[in-house]
């Protein structure tokens, strides 16, 4: 089965044929080898925060970006609106929506500029977004995700399958292949100690400067 957790278009996806199974053995790889027709879908959602757009960030979209059909295919790309960003740890790190798309969007230009035409960004504001409702639903063949919210996206289809009538989406998963891969929190971990650190070096400096 397929899917991810999406933003909205604004509905404008033409339908699209739908790839439920796809088998991750003929996919290929991305950097080089030759990708499979099955893998390539016409209408692809990606969701994420994109909070500095690290390694795992680059990955996902490089990954939504060579799913979608190079002719003819459509990419949206979701990001999460500040009000749902509110419980992370160091939220005070972590950039407004407009540098968070800004980042995805130059991010995905600069990697695939013959399909500018052909991408989207969206506000997400809520769990599912577009692919989750009637109107904007069957709209989507395809949804990119990481492993970490892979179980997201299952969730999303038995929504889609059981509430709204619709075909599960194409589930498309990056794996986690680098060994010591540094978390959307850990980063803004250490943003926010190398603020304190700094902080409390001009502060030194202040005290000396008055004594």
């Amino acid at each position: 089965q397929g899917g991810q957790t999406a933003n909205g278009w604004n509905g404008d996806f033409p339908n699209g044929n739908n790839n439920d199974d796809v088998d991750d053995d003929s996919c290929g790889l991305i950097g080089g080898a030759r990708i499979s027709t099955e893998c390539l879908f016409d209408n692809v959602a990606v969701g994420g925060t994109f909070d500095g757009m690290h390694y795992g960030h680059r990955k996902l979209l490089t990954l939504a970006v060579s799913s979608v059909n190079p002719r003819s295919g459509k990419l949206m790309i979701g990001v999460t609106v500040d009000d749902m960003l509110r419980h992370k740890s160091y939220k005070e790190e972590i950039p407004n929506i407009k540098e968070r798309m800004d980042g995805a969007r130059e991010f995905v230009y600069r990697l695939a500029p013959g399909i500018k035409n052909r991408v989207k960004l969206r506000a997400i504001a809520d769990e599912y977004g577009p692919p989750g409702t009637v109107e904007q639903g069957a709209n989507f063949d395809a949804l990119v995700l990481s492993h970490e919210t892979l179980d997201n996206g299952h969730k999303l289809n038995e929504y889609r399958k059981n509430v709204l009538g619709l075909e599960p989406l194409a589930l498309l998963c990056t794996r986690r292949t680098e060994p010591h891969g540094m978390s959307s929190t850990a980063l803004r971990r250490r943003r926010w100690e190398q603020q304190q650190r700094k902080s409390a070096s001009n502060t030194s400096k202040e005290r000396s400067t008055s004594q």
